[in-house]
């Protein structure tokens, strides 16, 4: 099986939610996936093994994560809004009241020129699975053709909030993208994403990508879920 790795921010100074990490915490994370020799690469490229993606393209991860990446010698997905490139993020609903900026295109070009492969978040990072199919066409497709006039062809997608539907996954498949990131990994536009948190550790890093325990593998998905509730005053901030 092939499954994603989901981080987002990477940051040195204390952060008020649990989606984030200090440069230490993911080098050892990485340090780990390679210790155990399990293979990570890019959508397509092993039939086993991990996919390291970047949620939500703010420009901490080319300052904070890009280093890492390359000292290690591994490349990631890094995922971004389309319609906030290069701007301050306003759409999340922050406790620190602090408005952390995204990569700018200058920065894309230099992730894509070292290997990295950009993907798609949609067009404002909303819950696809409320919107209509015009709607849907606007995020995903809009999306996908804003990112490719500058960088070239897109191939993934990473559904915001790891809300999909068939209508979501129907629309993604119609935008051309080969892989999307959310979901039970049924298929490649549905490949399943762990996601890891700041309180996350080796035991459970191992746990997320071994599967394994069964019983101790489900109380994280269960984490997720909870986590993902306290995304709700920003996706009712998002229309949704």
């Amino acid at each position: 099986m092939v499954k994603a790795l989901q981080f987002h921010r990477i940051a040195t100074d204390l952060q008020l939610c649990g989606t984030w990490h200090r440069p230490a915490q993911l080098r050892g994370f990485i340090e780990q996936l390679i210790e155990a020799k399990i293979p990570i690469g890019l959508p397509g490229e092993h039939e086993e093994g991990i996919i390291l993606t970047f949620d939500d393209g703010e420009e901490n991860i080319y300052r904070l994560a890009f280093p890492i990446l390359r000292e290690l010698g591994v490349r990631a997905v890094v995922f971004v809004i389309a319609g906030y490139i290069g701007k301050k993020n306003t759409w999340d609903i922050s406790l620190t009241g602090r408005r952390a900026a995204h990569l700018n295109w200058d920065q894309l070009h230099q992730l894509k020129k070292t290997g990295m492969e950009i993907g798609s978040h949609g067009m404002t990072h909303c819950n696809l699975t409320r919107l209509n199919t015009g709607e849907l066409d606007h995020e995903l497709t809009g999306s996908k053709s804003m990112i490719e006039k500058e960088l070239g062809t897109i191939r993934c997608v990473s559904y915001p909030f790891n809300r999909i539907n068939p209508a979501v996954r129907r629309s993604a498949a119609r935008a051309g993208y080969r892989y999307g990131f959310g979901g039970n990994g049924a298929d490649d536009l549905t490949l399943k994403k762990e996601a890891i948190y700041i309180p996350d550790t080796r035991a459970s890093l191992a746990i997320k990508v071994t599967e394994r325990p069964p019983v101790a593998y489900d109380y994280f998905r269960t984490q997720q879920k909870v986590i993902n509730f306290f995304t709700l005053a920003t996706m009712i901030a998002r229309r949704q």
